[in-house]
């Protein structure tokens, strides 16, 4: 199976953060209902399960591997992880979404959660969304193929 690569971004009071997940899945359509997966040693759930809100940024095929390294390959605990990114705006909810390298966001809000042992799958209300542009979405695959690099 293949997998959209997102970055997932909450705050709590005045620090934003966000990951990297591969997993978040339109689950319903009326009211449009989304699931994500987060690590449970993520600090971006924990974030989540204190706010019970995030937004997600559709990547796309052009995005550097300097944007995974950033948002994906180290902590939230330890480093701010928009200090010194320009490339985001703020969505209504108050929270952070990408605008370079990526075709779409939407904003969510928690409406449950289930713990998957090694993750927890948060299903959610999409409260706001918009499509940037038609750039292709960038899969788990194509990121393996042609953005990873060797740390």
């Amino acid at each position: 199976m293949t997998y959209g690569i997102f970055v997932l971004s909450t705050k709590d009071g005045d620090f934003d953060n966000a990951c990297i997940v591969n997993t978040a899945v339109q689950v319903g359509a009326e009211p449009i209902r989304v699931a994500v997966s987060v690590q449970n040693h993520n600090y971006t759930k924990e974030l989540i399960e204190k706010t019970g809100k995030f937004n997600v940024s559709v990547l796309t095929e052009s995005v550097p591997f300097e944007v995974i390294k950033r948002f994906g390959m180290q902590t939230g605990r330890e480093v701010n992880k928009f200090d010194g990114f320009k490339d985001f705006l703020r969505s209504r909810n108050g929270l952070l979404y990408l605008t370079e390298n990526v075709n779409a966001y939407f904003s969510a809000e928690v409406k449950d959660k289930v713990d998957l042992g090694s993750h927890t799958l948060f299903i959610a209300e999409v409260v706001e969304g918009k499509k940037l542009n038609d750039a292709p979405s960038c899969t788990y695959a194509h990121y393996h193929k042609a953005i990873k690099k060797p740390l």
